[in-house]
């Protein structure tokens, strides 16, 4: 059973693909940053500018997560840009008018003072142009963007796991390992407007390969009864991620996993 299992994952292993072409192949950062900003034109331009980036974000006055998101936030532009360059060589660069005054809205903003100190920044040019620019990208792209309930299932699966493996007695060195890859992957699954699919597929994949490289953890997810539950999540995970992003070989290989 232990060998056959460790025979799927590698079967995986072929499909690892450089982030970066990931990206840009299969996600689409114009559609992230746009959605954002839409979510951000819903707000009073009178609120506080640091309160209501906590509720864009989702952050609960959680000072340093915001700090982290926005940073994610404030690269979007460039990935965006750089896809656009990647994909239409030699195009007239459209995005200059609407990646000017993103970047201005950053560099703007005061987070003591109101929102419109960001959000004034955006015209409904920039909108338009973003639009156009996420139209492009979409057009090279097979990916479908995830639900929020699909994204709070899985969020509510992973968090059930997590504290069943939180008190369960195993390995000391398997357990770390778990906690450390679930936190890493409900934090993904969280900021999944922000950063895309990509980073959720990593995790899932080194969640996977550890087999190869420790024993006791392949036993533990091929033997015990955690282990096998924990198996099924990373698969029906593993099933809806890369369904969604557009590489069902993927999919089919780590279903395969739990069989």
């Amino acid at each position: 059973m232990n060998d056959e299992i460790s025979n799927r994952f590698l079967h995986c292993a072929p499909i690892r693909i450089d982030a970066i072409n990931f990206a840009m192949e299969y996600d689409n950062p114009a559609e992230r940053l746009l959605t954002l900003i839409r979510t951000c034109k819903e707000y009073p331009i009178e609120q506080s500018c640091l309160n209501t980036w906590h509720k864009v974000l989702k952050t609960e006055n959680n000072l340093p997560l915001l700090m982290s998101r926005l940073g994610k936030v404030m690269e979007l532009p460039q990935i965006t840009v750089q896809a656009l360059q990647d994909n239409f060589p030699g195009r007239t660069p459209t995005w200059r008018h609407w990646s000017t005054q993103i970047n201005n809205a950053f560099m703007q903003q005061n987070f003591q003072s109101q929102w419109n100190s960001f959000i004034g920044h955006i015209d409904e040019h920039s909108v338009n142009y973003l639009q156009m620019s996420s139209d492009l990208l979409q057009s090279k792209s097979t990916t479908t963007l995830l639900e929020n309930s699909e994204l709070d299932a899985i969020r509510k699966q992973l968090l059930d796991i997590y504290e069943q493996t939180l008190v369960a007695e195993i390995d000391t060195e398997v357990k770390a390992y778990l906690l450390r890859y679930f936190r890493k992957l409900i934090s993904c699954i969280e900021e999944y407007t922000l950063i895309g699919a990509l980073p959720i597929l990593e995790a899932i994949e080194s969640m996977c390969g550890h087999t190869l490289v420790d024993k006791k953890y392949k036993s533990f997810l091929t033997d015990e009864e955690l282990g096998r539950k924990i198996l099924d999540c990373i698969s029906s995970m593993g099933n809806l991620i890369t369904v969604a992003v557009g590489i069902p070989q993927l999919a089919h290989g780590i279903l395969q996993l739990a069989a």
